[in-house]
């Protein structure tokens, strides 16, 4: 479902994107929307479909940060209601009596909301920055192995192979170095997508950076499991001590095959014993949930690295948006290490920034709120609707 899905949208997402601008495909959103809007009048009145306040704990953490701080405005706020489900879509009151109804982040108008999918797109978001000056690993999207590999022979090594649409490092391969890996990585990429991205692989940390309006909102470290080597414990030893010694909120490496192919990559096996002081990644899955580790270091990020990101969000066009990047240092110069925007996502994960393993927390979802308000001062209530 996922591939067909994938021709669906590299078919019909230039037509829609432009039809969207018109004043036809405008009028057709209006439809959509009073369409909506009646939907939900009968839900209501049978049952099945409803607006309830938010409760305590919903399962959306993204959703979670901007209801509390709505509610911590003074907003009215509700949660949209299906068939007795919670699903990710909120409507929000103002004191002024006018509302907002939105699917994961709020926007300034339902055009942005529907046109702004296209940053998930992972080759015209390359295509975008290199543009524009901001750095981007080396590569592309291709279609046939013969182009794959024709790519493959032109980058430096290792390289990353990764669907074109897709998140969450799905059928995605790090550490290629040889052309058996590749033609491997390239058939698990392609089962996921018809095109996929062939591009350099970067070292470092992966860092999720949030942009409000232009501005640079926080800075995340998503950091893999790791471990150091101590000259007498193997890998596998190293693994079972993390595990046992982790915090609380650190889930577990539970080894898989897929933790034995990726250190394959790098030239290691379980029986491995690291040298003393050498610190390696286990896994290409970032975050707490694999083991990992995150760090809020919105304020030691340098000022220089604060504007690149900064003209990366103007390049967009998009006011609400969140990139992936990789650099050995945000502390760094970005003009003298290796560093570069590797994906983009028009719904980002705002949470991240308020309940960090380390580093002090940003509340990014009132820069979302200060944001609306503002908007609100040029464009009507009834066309955030």
């Amino acid at each position: 479902m996922s591939k067909i899905d994938s021709v669906l949208f590299l078919t019909l997402d230039p037509i829609g994107q432009w039809f969207l601008r018109t004043w036809f495909g405008r009028g057709i959103l209006w439809g959509v929307d009073r369409l909506f809007a009646l939907f939900l009048w009968l839900g209501t009145k049978f049952g099945f479909m409803y607006f309830a306040p938010v409760p305590d704990t919903i399962d959306s953490d993204r959703g979670k940060v901007l209801m509390d701080e709505a509610k911590a405005r003074g907003y009215k706020t509700e949660v949209l209601i299906v068939f007795g489900k919670i699903h990710d879509t909120y409507r929000v009151t103002f004191a002024i009596g006018k509302a907002i109804i939105f699917e994961g982040v709020p926007r300034l108008s339902r055009l942005n909301a529907m046109t702004s999918a296209w940053l998930d797109d992972k080759a015209k978001m390359k295509q975008c920055l290199l543009a524009h000056n901001v750095p981007a690993p080396k590569g592309a999207a291709v279609s046939s192995w013969r182009a794959a590999k024709k790519l493959f022979d032109t980058l430096q090594k290792p390289v990353i192979i990764k669907p074109r649409f897709g998140s969450r490092g799905r059928h995605t391969t790090t550490h290629i170095n040889n052309l058996t890996d590749f033609k491997i990585a390239y058939e698990r990429a392609k089962q996921l997508c018809v095109q996929v991205i062939v591009e350099e692989h970067y070292v470092g940390s992966v860092y999720r950076a949030t942009c409000v309006d232009g501005k640079l909102g926080g800075v995340l470290a998503g950091d893999p499991p790791r471990i150091t080597g101590d000259g007498i414990a193997t890998i596998v030893q190293l693994i079972e001590r993390k595990n046992d010694t982790r915090p609380a909120r650190v889930g577990l490496v539970r080894i898989t095959e897929k933790h034995l192919d990726f250190l394959r990559a790098q030239g290691y096996t379980f029986e491995t014993v690291l040298p003393a002081g050498l610190t390696i990644d286990i896994s290409e899955k970032i975050g707490l949930s694999y083991g990992g580790c995150s760090r809020e270091v919105t304020d030691v990020t340098h000022p220089k690295l604060v504007s690149e990101l900064e003209r990366a969000a103007v390049a967009t066009g998009d006011p609400l948006v969140g990139f992936d990047f990789i650099t050995t240092s945000v502390e760094a110069d970005p003009d003298t290490v290796r560093w570069g925007i590797i994906e983009c996502n028009s719904v980002p994960f705002i949470n991240l920034h308020h309940d960090p393993l380390i580093g002090t927390p940003v509340n990014v979802a009132a820069r979302v709120w200060d944001w609306v308000e503002e908007g609100s001062k040029i464009s009507s209530f009834k066309k955030i609707i």
